[in-house]
């Protein structure tokens, strides 16, 4: 009876001592992943880079207005009109791509008269407009054409707004990226070298957004239909399309 509880002590002593050697190896490994999995230190900067660019590409607006009381005598003049506005773009170097309709309509025309002792409105005819927008890449060109097509027919310019070309857009913009990465690159070894930190390769590098700018309009040339300022003098007026900004922004981290 005796050697039996003596057998039963000793298998429960070295039952205990298995499962506390067991829970210590394993406290020990979890130790050991833990100090391996240790969170990293980071230097985490903003970057950002402006690019000023000339306009490559301009957009001009130009409408022929004609009026009759008959619709279709209305319909005939503008088209003849038309017809010699856009031989003459084409004879100073504008090719067919670069001129597109972007609004044709015909219209009844009234004004108001007094009857006796009421107001009516009478019918003076139907206004035809057909207006046109014009792709310019040679900025020097820009009065002359203007000049032609109101010689030509052309009573309406609304608008003209300076761009960039698909290509200059891509060129100037990578550009703003490379500036904005170093402009990144100088923060992170200005914050490093007050704590003796050295860098190496980035471990991120993401864009942050970037501004490319629309086209810029300049309303300064314009001619109400069927009257209004004289283009006489068109081409004593300068025009200019100014600059354009074109800004990138990036995120960096560095790790140490």
């Amino acid at each position: 009876m005796v050697k039996h509880k003596i057998k039963k002590t000793v298998l429960f002593l070295f039952v205990s001592f298995l499962t506390f050697a067991s829970y210590a190896f394993s406290e020990s490994n979890t130790a050991y992943a833990n100090e391996g999995n240790f969170t990293k230190r980071t230097i985490s900067v903003s970057g950002a880079y402006t690019v000023k660019v000339a306009p490559d590409i301009a957009y001009i607006d130009i409408a022929v207005n004609t009026l009759d009381v008959d619709a279709k005598k209305a319909q005939e003049i503008n088209k003849e009109n038309m017809n010699k506005v856009m031989d003459q773009l084409k004879k100073m170097g504008i090719q067919d791509k670069d001129i597109r309709t972007v609004d044709y309509r015909i219209q009844p025309r009234y004004e108001w008269i007094n009857v006796e002792t009421k107001r009516e409105q009478k019918l003076l005819g139907y206004e035809v407009t057909n207006n046109l927008k014009v792709t310019i890449n040679d900025f020097q060109k820009i009065g002359n054409i203007i000049d032609m097509t109101v010689k030509e027919g052309v009573n309406e310019v609304n608008n003209i707004a300076f761009g960039l070309s698909e290509a200059k857009k891509t060129e100037k913009y990578l550009e703003a990226l490379k500036g904005a990465v170093n402009d990144g690159k100088i923060k992170a070894e200005n914050i490093a070298s007050m704590y003796g930190i050295k860098l190496s390769i980035p471990s991120m590098i993401t864009e942050a957004g970037s501004y490319i700018p629309s086209p810029i309009n300049y309303a300064g040339l314009q001619k109400a239909s069927l009257g209004g300022t004289s283009f006489d003098t068109i081409e004593s007026i300068p025009i200019s399309g100014g600059e354009m900004e074109i800004r990138a922004n990036i995120n960096i981290v560095y790790e140490y």
